[in-house]
């Protein structure tokens, strides 16, 4: 259990209406490190006040949590079983309706190159507003955009060079 990692219980965290929004900064901030420190990520995919978010966090402080040393966890937002539009999060920081929207305008279907890459392309700006708001075309990803056109003139290398042959083998690329 995650409690005990750390040595501090559910009933020891205040709620969040007994404290102020610097109170939540403060403590908020030192849990979310605490947490990394143990491999354990509270990451969110898109803005969320933190108010709400310290109240999803001691919510669900009580989790069951494997200690990892190598890969990391991620803490869960909701309990196990938690109906749907009953998210910690609340229905309109929800991140499984978020994941669910995102993850609807994927299609089973043979696409050409060109056509995933516009897709990809449509889902990463999707999600930049979502996550940044009228922020989100400082996070604009020139990479997937066959409109752009970086210095080299061919923005779909990724740094390997145009003589780069897709098909040859993956441990050979670097002897080019």
């Amino acid at each position: 259990m995650l409690e005990d990692w750390t040595g501090i219980r559910k009933a020891q965290l205040p709620p969040d209406e007994q404290l102020t929004d610097e109170q939540i900064l403060v403590l908020f901030e030192a849990l979310k490190k605490m947490l990394d420190a143990y491999n354990w990520m509270f990451v969110l995919q898109i803005q969320v006040p933190q108010r709400i978010q310290y109240r999803a966090l001691r919510d669900n402080f009580d989790q069951e949590a494997i200690c990892k040393r190598w890969h990391m966890g991620f803490f869960e937002l909701c309990k196990p079983g938690t109906p749907h539009g009953e998210c910690e999060l609340g229905e309109e920081y929800c991140h499984c309706a978020f994941f669910a929207e995102m993850f609807s305008h994927f299609v089973d279907e043979e696409l050409t190159h060109e056509e995933e890459r516009r897709r990809h392309l449509e889902i990463e700006i999707r999600h930049l507003k979502r996550k940044y708001d009228d922020d989100w075309m400082n996070y604009y990803p020139y990479h997937l955009d066959p409109n752009y056109d970086d210095e080299n003139g061919n923005p779909y290398d990724y740094g390997f060079g145009e003589d780069f042959d897709e098909d040859e083998e993956e441990d050979d690329w670097w002897r080019k």
